[in-house]
């Protein structure tokens, strides 16, 4: 094996669209990150086959932050705990605290969005296409240079943010197809580039919108922006963790 990076930061979204979380270690499941998106809305009028309630049709969404007030360190089972393990608190972006799951918080939300929204839970991850992403940091930095605008990583709303060796920005595009090992033993096999949507354009402390984010990354990257990876042996992965290639 030969060592390519190491594992700078990493990020889970308890709620689908919502503010993410650093975390100092995370079990990795087959379905991604544990506890990673285990929460979304779905907006009932929206008969599509992508339901769900996001930053793309109210920005303020990512201001929400969501804190697992209890979830199992270690799943059971086929990676995946029972739900009544899991219990969520979520702070808007004025200060009001609500638990997940409330009657109360689903109608705040509908209220305030102007749509009749309904609360899923599942247990495997509610990713769009696969349950891991990955995103290097210098391609952050390439990318601010190519706007004009001081980027912060969190806006891709990556799960695994990597610091590599080679040290060049879009060098994760060059590991499409290949197997790596994080850490001692998660293996993942990154499958394909990230295509973007709006939702890099959103501050992720403002919910300001610069559409000139996605609009260069249209132009210059062919809308694609980090990658995806599948998982092929659970553990956990801390920060600080090599990434090598298999």
């Amino acid at each position: 094996m030969e060592r390519i990076g190491t594992i700078a930061r990493v990020r889970r979204y308890p709620v689908k669209s919502m503010a993410g979380e650093d975390l100092n270690e995370t079990q990795v499941t087959r379905s991604g990150l544990f506890g990673d998106r285990a929460y979304a809305f779905i907006d009932e009028r929206n008969l599509s086959d992508f339901p769900w309630m996001t930053g793309r049709q109210a920005r303020d969404m990512i201001l929400f932050r969501a804190r697992f007030v209890t979830l199992p360190a270690v799943p059971a089972g086929n990676g995946a705990s029972a739900a009544v393990d899991y219990a969520l608190e979520v702070t808007t972006p004025e200060g009001q605290t609500f638990r997940m799951g409330e009657a109360e918080f689903t109608e705040f939300l509908a209220t305030r969005f102007g749509r009749p929204l309904r609360l899923r839970f599942s247990e495997q991850s509610m990713t769009d296409v696969q349950p891991i992403s990955i995103f290097g940091l210098h391609t952050a930095g390439a990318l601010s240079a190519e706007t004009g605008i001081q980027l912060d990583e969190r806006r891709f709303r990556a799960n695994f943010y990597a610091q590599w060796d080679a040290g060049r920005p879009f060098y994760e595009d060059e590991l499409v197809g290949r197997a790596l090992r994080f850490g001692d033993t998660v293996e993942l096999r990154v499958i394909k580039k990230n295509q973007r949507c709006v939702m890099i354009n959103l501050d992720p402390d403002t919910a300001v919108a610069s559409p000139q984010v996605l609009e260069t990354v249209a132009r210059r990257h062919e809308s694609c922006l980090g990658v995806y990876g599948q998982v092929l042996r659970e553990g956990v992965v801390r920060v600080g963790d090599a990434i090598q290639a298999i």
